[in-house]
């Protein structure tokens, strides 16, 4: 009987409407089994923001979760056993090089999993927004930033279209991983130059239109590693330097009573969006 094996993560996540807003449109998934954590913050209005961010996450879990062609059996420790039944003998680092080689494979075959998930996700909620009447860059839509670290693998997989965060804490350092898809971005992008436009102004959402380019990268994980996922309703209120102060006071047991700090903070600073955190705690898987 093969046993499971299990995620690098634990993990813990609050959203809150905030202070200003009457509806809250963001959606968040947790699932530490899978290793795979999704932050949607929906846009629209007139509970179409909801709906958007909800059909994001729930799509992208049906996408996901469907297994993947051409998986093999597990292998022997140090043997591989040929069509004719012939058993090759493979030295420790033969051994190695295979793992390394199959796990590279896999880790392509997850991006590439995670690329056609995003894209039709987002052909979803723009069929959506076609059906009822809305023309070509208008309707409901939703940002989407997702981690998957699968079970066994102290890599991870993080993903963005939008301005929803992923950040990594390690070692009492915080590092931004995902780049705004955003107008103020773009203008930092390209030197800054001239007077700055809005800061929540994005160039790319769930399905407004009928494609997107989303970013998608490895990660590199290392026990100890935090990582913070969240809605621009946490960075538009909480500035970098008070977000790295708070986390720095994260472990594996109190990641509850972090993100309601990080909350309960950016509530106090005004609250101005809904606000949706999520974080991770890496160890060995």
């Amino acid at each position: 009987m093969r046993q499971l094996v299990a995620s690098c993560i634990k993990a813990a996540g609050r959203t809150d409407v905030g202070c200003v807003r009457t509806l809250n449109e963001d959606n968040f998934w947790i699932d530490e089994m899978s290793g795979l954590l999704l932050v949607a913050d929906g846009m629209g209005g007139h509970d179409a923001g909801e709906v958007a961010s909800s059909h994001v996450v729930e799509s992208m879990l049906d996408m996901l979760k469907q297994p993947m062609p051409g998986n093999a059996e597990n292998k022997g420790e140090y043997g591989d056993q040929e069509d004719d039944g012939e058993i090759v003998t493979l030295s420790p680092d033969e051994v190695a090089e295979e793992l390394a080689s199959e796990m590279e494979q896999q880790e392509k075959k997850i991006v590439q999993k995670v690329q056609r998930a995003i894209a039709q996700t987002n052909l979803l909620v723009n069929n959506i927004n076609q059906d009822r009447g809305y023309p070509e860059g208008s309707g409901m839509g939703s940002t989407l930033v997702g981690f998957w670290a699968p079970p066994g693998s102290m890599r991870g997989v993080v993903f963005h279209v939008g301005d929803s965060r992923l950040y990594l804490m390690r070692q009492g350092q915080l590092k931004s991983v995902t780049q705004d898809h955003t107008l103020y971005q773009q203008w930092l992008d390209f030197g800054s130059k001239g007077q700055p436009p809005a800061q929540n102004v994005i160039l790319q959402a769930m399905g407004p239109v009928e494609q997107v380019m989303p970013d998608v990268q490895t990660l590199d994980l290392q026990p100890k590693d935090l990582i913070l996922m969240c809605s621009d309703g946490l960075t538009g209120m909480l500035a970098d330097a008070t977000l790295a102060k708070i986390l720095s006071t994260a472990n594996e047991k109190n990641l509850q009573e972090v993100c309601n700090r990080l909350v309960d903070m950016a509530k106090e600073k005004g609250g101005k969006d809904n606000i949706t955190v999520i974080l991770a705690w890496i160890s060995k898987p």
